[in-house]
């Protein structure tokens, strides 16, 4: 999805991320949401109605049951990209995306990575003749975000 600064911004903090995440999976209510991440209900609550108003999220669906309205949320996209900020011409494309991951899941990320690599490497020498191919330089980087209160390794 094409987001604007202000829209970025908005999706910057880890919390939000991990919201985005969960309800691009599946669509919840606050609630639902909240207990998944076990997090106070009201600060989730306030954390989607942020991305509601930075169009990031949006109402999937409305429940009333016996009075009581749940709404649950989706998430429009998982991946963004700024347009307004500036890419160097020799870039082709770039998209980033943050995950919530334990070592064991980095390292079997890097792992299928590499395997994508391979697998798009062989398959240009099988489509030599089909169409024009072009050099380009793939780069994969996993950076560990610090989070408030944590201090860096160094």
């Amino acid at each position: 999805m094409k987001i604007n600064w202000k829209q970025q911004k908005a999706i910057s903090n880890p919390l939000r991320s991990r919201i985005i995440a969960l309800l691009y999976e599946k669509p919840m209510t606050p609630k639902q949401t909240a207990d998944l991440l076990k997090k106070n209900p009201g600060t989730i609550y306030y954390h989607i109605q942020q991305l509601v108003k930075h169009e990031i999220l949006e109402v999937d669906s409305v429940n009333t049951d016996k009075g009581i309205v749940e709404k649950y949320y989706k998430s429009k996209a998982v991946t963004f990209t700024n347009p307004e900020q500036e890419t160097p011409p020799e870039h082709v494309e770039q998209r980033m995306a943050t995950v919530y991951l334990s070592q064991k899941l980095v390292n079997e990320l890097s792992k299928d990575i590499e395997k994508l690599f391979y697998k798009y490497g062989h398959l240009s020498f099988k489509e030599r003749d089909e169409e024009e191919q072009l050099s380009y330089s793939i780069e994969f980087l996993i950076k560990k975000h610090i989070n408030e209160g944590e201090k860096s390794e160094e």
